[in-house]
């Protein structure tokens, strides 16, 4: 059994057997290395580290507390009982704001008093009341500024309306509009503040877009016959701005302001005298579109 038999030299085959005897006490060895190896470190105590300390990074041996742990959710980032400045140390994700976010309302009053909550202008001004804003406060013609009247109106008989272009509304041309002047009431005692109004309406067949800037706007106060021109809208006020608006056809758009009932010159002189009792005549125009004169009365 030992002899090899074969139709190969003899030589071949021993030189066989003694490649698979060596393949064989190779991987013994390293079994054997293995297992001391496992067995030294199963035996070496819990806890020893036979690591330098020298060879460690210096930031593992720095005091634990110069990273300080996150604060909890909420938590302020200063430490209790300290007085100085907030901590650079970003704020917890979900902590409450420390200033107030950018758009929220103000609770400070301002010069027109307490802020409404829809952010509309005080109601006094919007149907024409005394303005009593800081910029005009000592103005002569305080109060007698014309503002928007968004006060609901029946709507005129408009002709059907035609198709917006693709561009969008057209300007508004003079043909295209048509300017009226009113009064709240036909007769007022003289001492009341009349409620005069502008009413520009879109006469034509289709939208169009027009300035209503209150520099392009006025009402005017004249005597009855219409020789005397008493009081306007403009003479006191230095209200301007571009003020674009999309005229819907047959729906009023209106300005009003409250007369205070005294006269009033380009310039707004310091000496106004009061318009006595009598007939007069209220018109307003936009721009070079002028309206039909609405006479009222002023009794004693």
């Amino acid at each position: 059994m030992w002899e090899p038999v074969g139709p190969l030299p003899a030589s071949v085959y021993w030189r066989r057997r003694w490649a698979a005897i060596a393949s064989v006490f190779t991987v013994l060895v390293l079994l054997a290395s293995g297992t001391a190896a496992i067995a030294r470190a199963a035996a070496a105590p819990e806890g020893d580290d036979t690591t330098s300390l020298a060879s460690r990074p210096a930031a593992v041996s720095a005091p634990q507390q110069a990273s300080p742990s996150p604060a909890a959710p909420g938590a302020s980032v200063l430490q209790p009982g300290t007085e100085g400045p907030r901590s650079l140390q970003p704020e917890p994700e979900g902590a409450p704001p420390q200033s107030r976010p950018e758009g929220a309302p103000s609770l400070q009053p301002g010069p027109e008093g307490p802020p409404s909550a829809t952010g509309e202008p005080p109601r006094a001004l919007v149907e024409g009341g005394p303005d009593t804003s800081t910029a005009e406060s000592s103005a002569p013609g305080t109060g007698e500024r014309l503002l928007p009247d968004d006060a609901p109106r029946a709507s005129s008989s408009a002709p059907s309306p035609a198709p917006v272009p693709p561009t969008g509304p057209v300007a508004c041309t003079n043909e295209m509009l048509a300017v009226a002047a009113e009064v709240d009431r036909p007769e007022h005692r003289v001492g009341e503040r009349p409620l005069l109004r502008l009413v520009v309406t879109n006469v034509s067949d289709q939208p169009c877009v027009r300035d209503l800037d209150p520099v392009r706007q006025e009402i005017v106060v004249w005597s009855a016959d219409g020789s005397e021109r008493l009081w306007s809208s403009n003479d006191c006020s230095s209200a301007q701005g571009v003020d674009l608006r999309t005229l819907v056809p047959g729906q009023p758009v209106a300005s009003s302001v409250r007369w205070a009932g005294r006269t009033s010159e380009p310039g707004c002189p310091l000496e106004r005298s009061t318009v006595p009792a009598g007939d007069y005549r209220v018109m307003s125009r936009v721009d070079d579109v002028i309206s039909p004169p609405t006479p009222f009365v002023r009794t004693s």
